[in-house]
């Protein structure tokens, strides 16, 4: 059976180079609350959904102690959102301005549409930031089927299965085995394999780059560049994918491989 269905994480898989909206805005966030939170201690739950993952580093040790210092009590759930407030406002307002559609994105929606192949986004922003994407999406022409955001659904977020499957009903694909999950960080592999589809990794714009700025490429050398890329790779590995691409542009190959391995066993 040959591939239908390509779901793909929106930021750092189609837009956003190195997915530093969420983590810019959630460095501003806590600053906006006088912490200064740890680059690492950011990325080590990127992907996830965005309360659970300010209540991750509100639960640090040092986070906490310093919350305590600053305002006569730890972390409690009004915190939680109190700095998930600030972090959606910077996305909606000037993280939104930032966040570029990634250069290989047109070229492969519009091979997969010439496939017949039905095309869907999995995010753990929430649905205005989404949809706000969305139409930057559309203003340059580039059209997918469907979106569905973990906060549209009032279920648990990735790796849970269930923003997959709500695209696999609504399009009316009736096997996983027939979806291809694309997405730069291990956490999005982790959902696509629990729903029971192929999986790809895609490390050039990934998270797992630990970019800290968006032009941060043009001041490091060439070899401290190929160690990231070799360091993301190896880490979106970790999750056992199917494969592992460098970018979108190796898509339509592996796709073709895939059908054809495919036509092959009947």
């Amino acid at each position: 059976m040959s591939i239908r269905l390509a779901v793909f994480d929106m930021g750092g898989t189609i837009v956003d180079r190195y997915s530093l909206s969420p983590f810019i805005a959630l460095k501003y966030a806590f600053k906006r609350k006088r912490i200064n939170v740890n680059n690492n201690l950011i990325y080590k739950d990127m992907g996830i959904n965005k309360r659970k993952h300010i209540e991750g580093i509100l639960n640090n040790k040092y986070i906490k102690r310093n919350w305590f210092k600053l305002y006569g009590q730890y972390p409690t759930s009004s915190s939680v959102m109190s700095v998930y407030d600030e972090f959606i406002k910077y996305q909606i307002g000037e993280g939104i301005k930032n966040i570029e559609i990634l250069p290989e994105t047109k070229n492969t929606i519009n091979w997969l549409k010439a496939n017949n192949i039905k095309t869907g986004i999995t995010t753990e922003l929430s649905r205005p930031i989404m949809s706000a994407l969305r139409e930057k999406l559309i203003d340059e022409d580039i059209h997918l089927d469907k979106y569905v955001s973990s906060t549209c659904l009032g279920k648990s977020g990735r790796p849970n299965p269930y923003m997959i499957n709500e695209i696999i009903n609504s399009l009316s694909i009736s096997d996983p085995k027939i979806v291809i999950k694309i997405d730069d960080s291990c956490i999005g592999i982790q959902e696509g394999k629990n729903a029971g589809t192929l999986t790809v990794g895609v490390a050039k714009w990934s998270k797992n780059m630990k970019m800290t700025e968006y032009n941060q490429e043009k001041n490091m050398s060439k070899e401290e560049y190929v160690e990231r890329l070799k360091n993301s790779r190896e880490s979106l590995w970790q999750a056992n994918p199917d494969y592992v691409v460098d970018s979108l542009d190796e898509l339509p190959r592996i796709i073709n491989h895939i059908n054809s391995e495919s036509d092959q066993s009947y």
